[in-house]
């Protein structure tokens, strides 16, 4: 997204708090008859009984320029007498409106026009507090911020995924800056200290300065309880995301037993599942189990952020790393890699023996791992030529559905590579007899017919099926 796109959405942004802000209505009554004046942006409009009697329009929000409005208008009273109304609204720093009838004042009233970031808008955290109330789960993940974030039509990251194009951080000065602001906001909470720490949030994403922020908050003397305290208030009021995420990393910085199940339940949002599970793991005690139940109930960013705080302490925790880690994450990134070595799959598939449930669990993992499209990182695992031919020996029992096969096909194609590669990984990872181990068991199953005839069977009726593609092109080649 380049410049001017930027500041056109900021703009919009900016009219449309402004209008939120200046939308106001008035109800009076005068000798049984319902007088209304609605202010808005672009619109004054005066109402007697239902009827229209006076309205401004503009084409324009610089048409406020002229600071004041006035409507005028007559209608009949009950008695037959005609009336007059005349309203003046309007002001720069204040908002003022005056309403007489018949030049009698029936209504003086003045108020200050607050842009207050949070202000007129859907604060997120109750919004998905409500969705667990009513529903016990997220039913919606879209948020209320998005308004703010993407233009109409325009394409939307998935949640947590922006986070992930963050590559250069703050300047130092800023972090110390926020901090401050914030400290001040601790010391004297109002609207103009919560309103300057809330703006200067929004100027930069919280994950640009996470460590710095970290590394500085410690040296900070405050009361603790002071300092939650108006996190918990930027979490409650927060309408856009980096607030929130700015909250959660302040109580991860204090003892939060006190808001675990509200950090819990947030932390299933993928857009904030890291940042919360840092205030859990930071601020609570005994969170493991917690941190599975949450990284079994999301996905993308938010399950691989999870599995990152993850620790497999208990035999199930480790399996599920093998088995259910990749399910659901988003490819080309380091999941496959993060459950092999949490889930000790060297280790596993040393045995001589395991479950088809396993096998079926761990052909996923081996197929993230060396599949070239999803950025494959079977070389940076210390264990690749251990792990491909234990794998390939099990195959052996294991191997039922084509799926399986392709697995292999794909074990294959991440073996066909040049003699300086495999010089590489033979000082790195590999030895000799594995190479030959897995090649040979690749071949050894290969040599049943099965795989040729289902794939050529399924094709009839499903002619772009990738798999069966990819094995009748495998198996004409290997036959020949």
């Amino acid at each position: 997204m380049g410049f001017k796109e930027d500041f056109k959405r900021e703009m919009r942004n900016t009219t449309n708090d402004v209008a939120k802000e200046v939308e106001k209505q008035w109800v009076l009554h005068f000798e049984g008859h319902t007088i209304e004046i609605m202010n808005k942006m672009l619109e004054e409009t005066l109402k007697v009984d239902g009827e229209i009697l006076a309205q401004n329009v503009r084409k324009s929000i610089w048409s406020h320029i002229f600071p004041y409005s006035k409507l005028s208008g007559t209608f009949i009273g009950k008695s037959g007498k005609k009336h007059k109304v005349h309203v003046k609204i309007g002001g720069f720093i204040k908002f003022h409106i005056t309403v007489k009838v018949d030049g009698q004042k029936l209504l003086t009233d003045s108020m200050s026009l607050e842009m207050l970031p949070w202000k007129n808008k859907e604060r997120l955290v109750p919004f998905l507090e409500q969705q667990f109330h009513e529903h016990e789960k997220l039913a919606n993940k879209e948020l209320p911020d998005d308004v703010y974030l993407y233009d109409e039509g325009q394409m939307k990251f998935a949640h947590g995924f922006s986070d992930q194009l963050v590559n250069e951080s703050v300047l130092p000065t800023y972090t110390k800056k926020l901090i401050k602001l914030f400290l001040q906001q601790v010391d004297n909470p109002s609207d103009a200290t919560r309103k300057a720490t809330y703006e200067k949030i929004q100027d930069e994403k919280v994950i640009s300065y996470f460590h710095e922020f970290v590394a500085l908050f410690l040296e900070v003397e405050e009361d603790e309880a002071l300092i939650q305290k108006e996190a918990i208030w930027l979490l409650e009021h927060a309408a856009h995301r980096e607030v929130v995420k700015f909250a959660l990393l302040v109580l991860g910085m204090t003892n939060c037993e006190n808001v675990k199940e509200r950090l819990k339940s947030i932390a299933l949002h993928e857009e904030f599942t890291g940042v919360a599970l840092f205030a859990l793991t930071n601020g609570c005690r005994n969170i493991n189990d917690d941190v599975w139940g949450i990284a079994q109930h999301t996905s993308d960013w938010g399950k691989l952020a999870a599995m990152n705080f993850l620790e497999p302490e208990r035999e199930e925790i480790r399996l599920w790393f093998l088995t259910h880690g990749v399910e659901g994450v988003v490819g080309g990134n380091h999941a496959p890699l993060l459950c092999a070595e949490k889930g000790q799959l060297d280790i596993e598939l040393h045995e001589d023996t395991i479950t088809g449930t396993t096998f079926e669990g761990v052909s996923k993992l081996i197929f993230a791992l060396v599949y070239e499209a999803y950025n494959s990182q079977m070389d940076d695992y210390e264990f690749a030529g251990q792990v491909l031919m234990r794998y390939t020996k099990h195959a052996k029992t294991h191997s039922k559905t084509l799926t399986h096969f392709y697995t292999l096909i794909e074990i294959a194609n991440y073996m066909n590579v040049s003699e300086e590669e495999w010089e590489n990984r033979f000082v790195t990872n590999w030895k000799p007899h594995e190479k030959l181990g897995v090649e040979t068991a690749i071949k050894e199953i290969s040599q049943n017919p099965k795989w040729l005839e289902e794939s050529q069977i399924l094709l009839v009726n499903q002619p772009d099926h990738r798999e069966a593609i990819a094995i009748v092109d495998f198996l004409t080649i290997e036959l020949e």
